[in-house]
């Protein structure tokens, strides 16, 4: 039994939505993964030491599954009764892997995810990205083709990007506190746009959006005590988080565009052949002939192949510097995001000390009274 989900999935790598979401998760963990299907994640969960129970909608998978997991149940994660075979508040980690896009209404499922998560526990998704830049030059072309798997899946019911997803996570009572991404190049998704078949100007264009090449969204949310200092140390970890990536993209097209030695935007998207730098080299101390070509310059004043070459090692100096610049950005703000990860593990730490004081333990009846009747009138007519 296999499934058309089911990949081999190794740890290490660096651009693989399964390795991030086995980062995320850790060693020694109670986990509920949703959608597990044949256990190919599972099964290394449980040899990090985990306890893993299942849902999966494919009996089938579900029994494959088992070999691994504690049990499997077996529903579909849209229909609400599934959710009452685990107890609320009972695992450290909830993993919904590849499936809230594959659902009629995530927000829903999402829900009642969070309630089977310990106040301590975390819950970690990934989505697919629908404003990839594949999936633009698509639509501009006029083709929306759905494909057995990847961005297009034809059984993803819902589509995500980066803002859709963060605001479903915080409806369901989250706060997204990492995002990682997974990065498929322009021209190589499944999608099957061509590069010749798109302008040069339209993809410069897309490659301004830092986001365009992200293909997955690998989230990590705690849950929504209702602590303000942790919501607005979420805020300010996503916007850092956020300005990370932006920072790395601008520092890999700059790079690209000294390589390239023109200052514009990757030579993959370029039609000149020769960079500059090479030119530079072997022009550079050749002094000009009575028949060398005379550039123009933006004050009208004729430059020599010489004059003209200088100025453009001055001007590709400076953007090495400036990509420089950006790259000590970068380890600036990655030590900032280290800062607030360590204040939110401190402020959770209060929170939890706060649940272990005797008045919270006594009172904890009363609440789980109040929120069951609060749910139960939610449902009624």
């Amino acid at each position: 039994m296999s499934s058309i989900y089911e990949v081999s999935v190794d740890p290490g790598e660096d651009n693989n939505a399964h390795a991030l979401v086995l980062s995320f998760v850790g060693y020694h963990k109670s986990v509920l993964e949703v959608g597990c299907s044949t256990g190919f994640i599972t099964k290394i969960l449980v040899e990090r030491g985990c306890d893993v129970i299942g849902i999966e909608v494919d009996p089938d998978a579900a029994k494959v599954a088992e070999r691994w997991a504690e049990r499997v149940v077996v529903g579909d994660i849209d229909d609400g009764e599934v959710w009452n075979y685990v107890k609320d508040e009972s695992f450290d980690v909830v993993l919904l892997g590849d499936v809230l896009e594959h659902l009629h209404d995530p927000l829903v499922s999402l829900r009642e995810a969070v309630r089977k998560v310990k106040p301590s526990g975390f819950v970690v998704t990934s989505l697919p990205n629908v404003a990839h830049g594949d999936i633009r030059m698509s639509l501009m072309q006029g083709r929306f083709r759905y494909n057995d798997t990847g961005l297009l899946d034809r059984t993803h019911i819902k589509f995500f990007t980066l803002e859709s997803a963060r605001e479903m996570l915080t409806q369901a009572g989250l706060l997204p506190v990492d995002t990682r991404r997974v990065v498929v190049p322009l021209f190589t998704s499944e999608i099957g746009v061509k590069r010749e078949d798109v302008s040069h100007e339209t993809a410069n264009q897309l490659l301004k959006d830092p986001e365009v090449e992200t293909y997955q969204f690998v989230m990590k949310s705690v849950r929504d005590n209702g602590t303000r200092a942790v919501a607005e140390l979420s805020e300010r970890v996503n916007e850092l988080s956020d300005h990370i990536q932006r920072e790395t993209v601008r520092s890999a097209l700059q790079r690209a565009a000294l390589r390239d030695g023109t200052g514009a935007m990757p030579a993959r998207f370029a039609k000149a052949g020769g960079s500059w730098r090479s030119r530079l080299s072997a022009e550079a101390d050749v002094a000009p002939s009575p028949n060398s070509t005379v550039l123009e310059h933006p004050d009208q004043r004729p430059l020599s192949t010489r004059e003209h070459l200088l100025e453009q090692q001055r001007y590709i100096e400076a953007l090495e510097g400036h990509a420089s610049g950006l790259e000590h950005n970068i380890e600036v703000l990655n030590d900032a995001l280290s800062a607030c990860e360590n204040a939110r593990a401190a402020v959770d730490a209060q929170y939890q000390a706060v649940l272990g004081m005797r008045t919270v333990q006594m009172t904890a009846p009363l609440r789980w009274v109040y929120n069951k009747v609060t749910r139960a009138s939610k449902k009624s007519p």
